[in-house]
């Protein structure tokens, strides 16, 4: 009877996902032409990047890594809302990568750690903006050393309150996304999440969506599609 019971779940479970249940597509309502990206490791977090940026709210976006601006498009279509600038930091040149509100953007290209321990001040400073930041977005190396100094050095620079978001947080080499499909990425050896767990004093499984209070901050973890963890610095009462 047990093994029957078993049987028919199973049966359940494959019927269920044959059917599509467990798929979800994306609509992106506040930018449809966003729908005609090349499906990749951003495809299922640009609406969630998108309402953190909204919700939090900046006097300005920085964003640490660029490539080929899937992030970037989307943080200025936030930025253009918000009538604010995105400062994006990339190692090598993407300035000339093609973006919408282009008036809105500043690229710089650097190494991100370098930039933030000197460059940051003197931009902010030259901007009359505060060095606290409240958005930060991080998508570089996805490397475990290099990740430890970005947050030793951009977590300062971040207010309280503010947001400071991850993404690669659960890569692997085949990673799901949420309409079904899979997609090709590497495996970093939990890079990203252990720099994370290090600073949090946390031990997480990545392969789970979940939120936690830790280290001073209200965390939130979306697995999907390579990962995205989200901080929110709680700060001071």
């Amino acid at each position: 009877m047990k093994l029957l019971r078993n049987f028919r779940k199973k049966i359940r479970k494959l019927a269920f996902r044959l059917s599509g249940g467990t798929h979800f597509k994306q609509k992106h309502y506040f930018a449809p032409w966003l729908a005609q990206a090349r499906p990749n490791a951003m495809s299922d977090h640009l609406n969630t990047l998108f309402w953190h940026v909204m919700e939090a709210s900046p006097d300005y976006i920085v964003e640490l890594g660029t490539r080929g601006g899937d992030s970037t498009r989307v943080l200025l279509e936030a930025a253009d809302k918000l009538d604010i600038k995105v400062l994006s930091i990339d190692i090598n040149d993407c300035g000339e990568i093609d973006v919408p509100h282009r008036e809105r953007w500043e690229f710089v290209q650097s190494d991100d750690v370098g930039f933030g321990e000197q460059g940051f001040p003197r931009w902010c400073e030259g901007n009359g903006l505060s060095q606290q930041a409240k958005f930060i977005y991080i998508d570089t190396s996805h490397l475990y050393e290099h990740t430890c100094k970005e947050i030793a050095v951009w977590s300062k620079h971040l207010a309280d309150g503010g947001v400071m978001v991850f993404h690669d947080t659960n890569m692997r080499k085949v990673y799901g996304r949420l309409d079904g499909s899979a997609g090709f990425g590497w495996d970093n050896q939990r890079g990203v999440i252990r720099a994370l767990e290090e600073f949090l004093g946390r031990s997480y499984d990545q392969n789970t969506f979940f939120t936690d209070i830790a280290g001073g901050y209200l965390v939130r973890h979306y697995p999907n599609c390579s990962g995205m963890t989200v901080l929110k610095k709680m700060g001071s009462k």
